[in-house]
Order: structure tokens, then C-alpha cells, then sequence
């Protein structure tokens, strides 16, 4: 009697462009409901002050186990609303909570955890984040940023080829 294995979303590398991002906030209406995206926002308001980051850390991983129980399997952090009110918990320091939070819980193979954030740029920034549990990470600000400038840029490079380029890159390192 075989045992059907979790199903798993597989991406060809762990770099996250827009239209990544686009399809995987949407998956649920491609995959007929197999896929669920719930997105954790690891914002608060900044007048928490000093305490705001624990009572955020708490909030996440209540809300991580709450998703995967009615019925979402895929989390996505992420500090996309950081704003002049809004401050953001260190996306590896959520991520790493998050994670931990459902290796205790028994949950952690039941649900991936994707990462969009502001904060990683370079290779150790990816590295780091997959080794602390990330699956796939988005980069919106280095690739908003490479988008924005590269008409700056030598040759003839489109924003689209810079994206593609800074993604080859990262993969290689």
C-alpha cells in the first residue's frame, strides 16, 4: 500500500522574478486549489517600539500554523509593506522563527516557505536564507532597483535582460 508523498512545487532555480511572484500569489486558481499561497507579513507598526519585534516574532509563527492548518502550502514572508509607519523584522530572523516554529510543531514538510524581501541582494543573502529554510526568494528591491537603472548600464540592456542577468549570477554564486 503506497503512500502518496507530499506534493512538491519545484522551481529550476531559488530566485524569484516578477511574473514568479505574480503566478505564485495566484497558484491556487492554476492548480486547482493543490497549491495555496498565504502571505505573512512581517511588518508592524513602528509606535510597538522595542517590544513590537517579539510580539510580531509570536504573531508569525501563530499565523504560519493557522495557514497550514486550513489548508495553505506554500508562506510567503514578506516585508512588502514597509512604509513610514510600518518597520519590518529582519527577514532571515522571521523566516528562521517561521521555520523553526514548524520543525517543532511536526508541520515544516507540509508547507514551503518563499521569502520576498528588500534586504537580500547579494549571494550571501540568498545563501544564508536557504540555509535557514527558504525555498525560493524574491529580491523586489535589487531587481525594482536594476530595472530603474539600466538605461545607465553599458550596451544595450533591457530591464528585462538586467533582471535575468542579476538572477544568472546570483544562481552562480
Amino acid at each position: 500500500n503506497a503512500v502518496n508523498p507530499p506534493m512538491r512545487l519545484e522551481v529550476t532555480q531559488p530566485i524569484l522574478d516578477f511574473d514568479d511572484m505574480a503566478r505564485l500569489r495566484s497558484i491556487e486558481r492554476h492548480t486547482s486549489g493543490k497549491f495555496k499561497t498565504y502571505e505573512i507579513d512581517i511588518t508592524y507598526p513602528l509606535d510597538w517600539g522595542q517590544e513590537g519585534v517579539e510580539a510580531k516574532l509570536a504573531s508569525l509563527c501563530a499565523e504560519s500554523v493557522d495557514a497550514i492548518r486550513s489548508g495553505h502550502n506554500i508562506l510567503l514572508i514578506t516585508d512588502r509593506r514597509v512604509s513610514g509607519t510600518q518597520v519590518a523584522i529582519p527577514a532571515l530572523l522571521a523566516l528562521s522563527a517561521v521555520h523553526q516554529h514548524l520543525v517543532r510543531e511536526g508541520l515544516r514538510t507540509t508547507a514551503g516557505l518563499v521569502v520576498e524581501t528588500g534586504s537580500a541582494r547579494e549571494v550571501h543573502h540568498f545563501a544564508v536564507l536557504a540555509g535557514y529554510g527558504a525555498e525560493a526568494v524574491h529580491p523586489y528591491l535589487a531587481m525594482e532597483t536594476l530595472a530603474a537603472m539600466h538605461a545607465e548600464l553599458p550596451g544595450e540592456l533591457s530591464a528585462e535582460k538586467a533582471i535575468t542577468n542579476y538572477v544568472k549570477a546570483i544562481g552562480k554564486g
